[in-house]
């Protein structure tokens, strides 16, 4: 008897079973199908990002070799075109950089300038690869901007806090000196020198600049008071 309670129930099980299946079967294997192609789609994006960078990769080091070879110009186009495409998107920055660099190496200043206040000027790119950009621009019209010039464009770079603040104000001492203010330019190299959080070159630039330069006016001492009572009009 218990034999048959139990092929009954078996086959109550049987009929919840694929009335249960009837119901959410294709709900299950369509979720199998997600799941699967999901990984699948997955694991295919970390492959294709893996080749666009090690593509990207082996496309710097063609521009590097460039200039390694003496091709500044030719460098300058290569990483132009890596600039632009779309492929490296996340690379800009950098390439954008190196085709200045590729551009000096040619002697093509002016147009070293250019790209790097595009770049500066890119809302798209990272706040620091602009700040940089700007600053490089700066230090390359050091010697032929006016000094309104490069006070304007170095002036964002001074703060307390900003990481760039010891290169900037290591321009605008050279450009004290240049505009023959050497007293300021003392007085600003003399902050470097002693700034332990400046990198260590250029404190010891500042140190260097400081062995050719005047002390600043020392504060004379105050004379202590030795007036006589007659002196002062006091009455004995």
């Amino acid at each position: 008897m218990s034999d048959i309670f139990r092929e009954v129930s078996e086959d109550i099980r049987n009929e919840q079973l694929k009335s249960l299946w009837d119901r959410y079967g294709l709900l299950v294997i369509g979720a199998i199908v997600l799941l699967v192609l999901s990984v699948t789609g997955w694991v295919m994006w970390q492959n294709y990002a893996r080749d666009q960078q090690a593509e990207a990769a082996i496309a710097f080091l063609k521009g590097e070799q460039l200039l390694l070879d003496g091709e500044a110009q030719a460098a300058a186009a290569h990483f132009d075109t890596l600039a632009s495409d779309s492929g490296t998107a996340g690379y800009t920055a950098i390439a954008r950089m190196k085709q200045a660099a590729a551009l000096i190496a040619s002697g093509n200043n002016p147009q070293a300038v250019a790209v790097l206040d595009q770049l500066a000027s890119d809302g798209g790119v990272d706040k620091l690869w602009r700040d940089l950009a700007a600053l490089k621009a700066a230090l390359l019209l050091s010697d032929s901007a006016s000094g309104d010039e490069l006070k304007l464009r170095l002036s964002p770079f001074t703060g307390a806090e900003h990481p760039l603040r010891h290169s900037a104000r290591e321009a605008l001492a050279f450009l004290a000196l240049r505009e023959g203010r050497k007293l300021d330019a003392a007085a600003t190299f003399r902050v470097l020198a002693d700034d332990l959080t400046a990198p260590q070159g250029i404190r010891a630039r500042a140190a260097q600049m400081l062995e050719g330069l005047p002390p600043p006016p020392s504060t004379p001492a105050a004379q202590p008071d030795t007036a006589t009572p007659s002196e002062t009009g006091a009455v004995e």
